[in-house]
Order: C-alpha cells, then sequence, then structure tokens
C-alpha cells in the first residue's frame, strides 16, 4: 500500500508539471492564426485602457482649470476690496503718508497788557486752528497732522483750560505747527487769499501773532490714533 501510495504520487507530480510547462510554453510559431489573435487582443485591451486614462486625465484637468479659475477670481475679487479697504483707510487717516506739501506755524504775540482789551487777540485759539484746516481742505489739503496729531474726518478743536483739545483726547501746547500734504502752489494759495482767514491776518499785523508757512518737497504725517466715536449714526438698511 505504501508503495502504491508514492507512484500514484509520483505520477500525479509529473502529470501537473507537464501540464504546467505545457501552459507556460508559447504558441508555437506555425500557429500564426492563434497567436495574431492573442497580439489583438492584447492590442486592443491596451488601447481601450490608453483611451480610458486620456479621458480621466482630460478630466481631472478640467478640474484643476476649473479650480484655478476659481481661485483667480476668488484672489482678484480679495484684491479689489483689499485696494477699496486702503482707499478707505487713507481717506480715514489710518494711514502714514509722505509727500510734497507745506509747513505752517503757528504762536501766541505779544500781550498788549491793556485791561480794556478782553478779545485774548494774541493768544491762538482753537476757532484758528479749525479755520486753517477748513481752508486747506478746501485748496486740495489730502492730509493734515497739527503738533503730530492727524486730523481725521471726524476731528474737532475745543478748548482745554489753556490748551487746545484735539481728537477729544491729546492736548496741543503752543506753538503750533501743522504738516500737510498736497500740492504746495495750491495750498499756498489758498491760505494767502485775502479773502480766506482775515480775522486772523489782522491779529498777526496788530498783536505779531504767529502764522507763516513754508513748501518743503516731502513731509510725512502719522496715522489717525484716536478713536472713531460716533453717537448718532446708524447702519443703513
Amino acid at each position: 500500500m505504501t508503495v502504491l501510495a508514492s507512484v500514484s504520487l509520483a505520477t500525479f507530480l509529473v502529470t501537473s508539471l507537464a501540464a504546467t510547462q505545457f501552459r507556460s510554453q508559447p504558441l508555437p510559431p506555425s500557429n500564426r492564426l492563434a497567436r495574431d489573435e492573442a497580439l489583438r487582443q492584447s492590442v486592443n485591451q491596451l488601447e481601450d485602457q490608453n483611451r480610458a486614462l486620456k479621458a480621466r486625465n482630460q478630466g481631472l484637468q478640467a478640474q484643476v482649470k476649473a479650480g484655478e479659475d476659481e481661485s483667480a477670481n476668488r484672489s482678484s475679487a480679495v484684491q479689489q476690496v483689499k485696494a477699496q479697504l486702503d482707499d478707505q483707510r487713507v481717506i480715514a487717516g489710518l494711514t502714514a503718508l509722505h509727500g510734497p506739501g507745506i509747513t505752517i506755524t503757528l504762536h501766541d504775540g505779544a500781550d498788549p497788557n491793556d485791561p480794556a482789551d478782553k478779545s485774548l487777540g494774541w493768544t491762538i485759539h482753537y476757532q484758528d486752528l479749525q479755520d486753517i484746516v477748513n481752508v486747506l481742505w478746501a485748496s486740495g489739503a489730502e492730509a493734515i497732522a497739527v503738533n503730530g496729531q492727524r486730523v481725521g474726518p471726524n476731528t474737532a478743536f475745543h478748548y482745554a483750560g489753556v490748551n487746545i483739545l484735539v481728537n477729544t483726547a491729546s492736548r496741543l501746547v503752543g506753538p503750533y505747527t501743522m504738516s500737510v500734504l498736497g500740492n504746495p502752489s495750491n495750498l499756498a494759495n489758498g491760505l494767502a487769499d485775502p479773502d480766506q482767514l482775515a480775522e486772523l491776518k489782522s491779529r498777526n499785523r496788530i498783536y505779531r501773532l504767529g502764522f507763516s508757512w513754508l513748501r518743503s518737497t516731502r513731509l510725512s504725517v502719522p496715522a489717525y490714533d484716536a478713536t472713531f466715536l460716533v453717537k448718532y449714526a446708524q447702519p443703513l438698511g
């Protein structure tokens, strides 16, 4: 029984090996029709796979292009919003600026020591600063600072004892220096206009009150650093 089993096992192994070798051998050269058919099928399969890969590649490229276009549109929109925001920051005075302009100097004049003179005309009043600022805006000023304090859209001047209060929190002490950016000729012409600042110019002559300006090719003004206090305005809509 052991010998018979061994012979049977050996016969099975030889038969299996022969079958395996037969399947692994290529088609004989004489069988050209079968070989050509096998090659044709392989080529067709490869072409089908190639077309499928090309279609997938085109689909992926279309998705990438769509993503790039969307990203570009978003980037362009973001850049436009940023540019508008930067413009508004300049208008609001939140950006430090430099450029040509004029420097204005103001200081108190000589006290006449006249008890009858109650006007204090020899001193610089907060109204003087307001009047000058208004003339400058009308003359094309692009940015103004008084003693290093940026004048913004809601800047107001008030008395604070013997000093002048600006931007609700900063006390200004004379002499006063105003740095003004803009076309120097237009700014100077606005200040020199005889119809402008007539009362201040009269006090300049009577009390030797200081009021002068110089043109400059390069000045700097700081950014507005006070708070924006809005009491009555409400958002629209």
